[in-house]
């Protein structure tokens, strides 16, 4: 008899709490502009590269960056930013659901690995997007721009050294 309810109740709390992330994730994701960089801080949970170009934007006076150098980089932002933001919200998305699917006895471990892949694929997709936004980076900075940049870094406390080996004039 103990069984026959912990059972439902168990269920029932999966339910609602799915039925809650659910709706928080709603609610998040309706305030695209206002909350970009929390997407973006939710990905880097389960992304490989920050997300550095706010940081250098944000900094361009202390990187001492030119203006053909910002003008870059905002181009990217602005070029990318969007598809970059609405990967980062599928992906959330279909987390959301990969969570609620592993409850139900009706999904197949066959099924909940075709939707791990599409997350992995979507996953790749903002890593390319990062790549691309890295590779920019590396071919507009100098000497000085790297240098500052990561006395930035150390400001906020992210424990990163400078590698000598990507810096180029």
């Amino acid at each position: 008899m103990k069984n026959s309810i912990l059972l439902p109740a168990l269920i029932s709390f999966a339910v609602v709490t799915s039925i809650a992330i659910t709706n928080s994730a709603s609610a998040t994701l309706s305030n695209k502009q206002d909350n970009i960089e929390q997407h973006l801080g939710k990905l880097d949970k389960v992304d490989f590269l920050p997300n550095l170009l706010p940081v250098i934007i944000n900094n361009s006076d202390i990187l001492q960056l030119t203006d053909e150098q910002l003008s870059k980089l905002i181009t990217w932002r602005d070029t990318n930013s969007k598809n970059v933001i609405a990967t980062t919200n599928e992906i959330i998305s279909k987390r959301i659901k990969i969570k609620q699917a592993a409850l139900s006895p009706k999904i197949s471990a066959a099924r909940l690995i075709q939707m791990q892949n599409e997350i992995f694929r979507l996953q790749r997709q903002v890593l390319n997007y990062k790549l691309s936004c890295r590779d920019l980076v590396i071919s507009t900075f100098n000497t000085t721009n790297w240098e500052e940049f990561f006395l930035v870094l150390a400001d906020m406390k992210m424990d990163i050294a400078l590698p000598e080996a990507t810096i180029t004039e």
